[in-house]
This record gives C-alpha cells, sequence and structure tokens, in this order.
C-alpha cells in the first residue's frame, strides 16, 4: 500500500481531454487507485491543487464532476491525503526570491522542500516534470513515477 504523491502536471492530464499526457494519466490513475483493494494512496499537496483547479479548470463543470466523483470514491476508502504545506512555505518562498539561477516555480520549490523533508508523507512522486524532481527524488530514495512508468512496477512489492 503506497502512498503516492501527485504533481499538478498528473492532474491537469487526468481531468483534460485535451492534455498530451490524458490517456497516460487515465491509465495511471486506473492502476494505482481505481480499485480500493489495492490501498495505495493518493497524496495532494494543498500547492499542486492551487495550481491544478485555477479559473480556466474551474469554468469546466465536466473537469470538476470527474475530479469530485474520483476523490469521493477515494476519501470513502481513506484513500485521499491532502499535504500541508505550511512547513515549506517561507524557505521555500526565500529560495525563490533569491536564486535566479533555477528556473522553478514557488509551486515546485515547495514540492521538492517535501521530497527532501525526512519526515517525507509519500513513498513515490508522479509527475511529468522530471528534470525538476528527479535529483531531489534521487537524493531521498523517492521513487519517481513518469508519463514513461508502470506504476505497478513501483508499487506492488
Amino acid at each position: 500500500m503506497a502512498r503516492v504523491c501527485v504533481d499538478a502536471c498528473f492532474l491537469i492530464g487526468l481531468y483534460d481531454q485535451d492534455d498530451q499526457h490524458h490517456a497516460t494519466a487515465i491509465r495511471q490513475f486506473s492502476a494505482l487507485f481505481g480499485k480500493p483493494s489495492a490501498g495505495h494512496h493518493l497524496v495532494a499537496p494543498w500547492p499542486i491543487l492551487y495550481e491544478c483547479l485555477g479559473t480556466r479548470y474551474a469554468r469546466d463543470p465536466r473537469k470538476t464532476a470527474l475530479l469530485n466523483q474520483h476523490w469521493n470514491i477515494l476519501q470513502r476508502s481513506q484513500r485521499l491525503v491532502l499535504l500541508e504545506d505550511k512547513p515549506f512555505r517561507e524557505q521555500s518562498l526565500a529560495e525563490q526570491l533569491q536564486d535566479r539561477l533555477r528556473n522553478l516555480s514557488l509551486v515546485d520549490r515547495v514540492l521538492r522542500a517535501m521530497i527532501l523533508d525526512r519526515k517525507s508523507l509519500f513513498d513515490i512522486f508522479l509527475t511529468y516534470n522530471t528534470a525538476d524532481f528527479a535529483d531531489a527524488c534521487g537524493k531521498r530514495g523517492i521513487p519517481l513515477l513518469n508519463e514513461k512508468s508502470e506504476p505497478l512496477a513501483y508499487v506492488d512489492h
């Protein structure tokens, strides 16, 4: 039973039929979270929710309805975790304002801080922006799933 932290690009791909990762995201969601018997938890950090559920997304009731359907199922089986970002905000913001060398969003900096935290609340990280997170996942030994990964190879031991 793995705790799989998802990036906004996964959720956007899952609920946007026009997204380049739509088919992959559906396949991965089904494999990881589609069956309650699998027991895997979807971990969603608050910053990715702000990124994913922006104004453009919120204006499409089909996307919102499907997300709500999925999340209700996960909540009923206690497999949805909303991950608080408060412990990571200030340091990430300071880095954002000082670091001109690396082109990362504040959301990505917060996610990297969560990955690098010794008390990490997830076992696997799922993103389609591998280059932004591979080094952090490697340092902590957290498997990184991307658009080319077969999810069950990582979580079914």
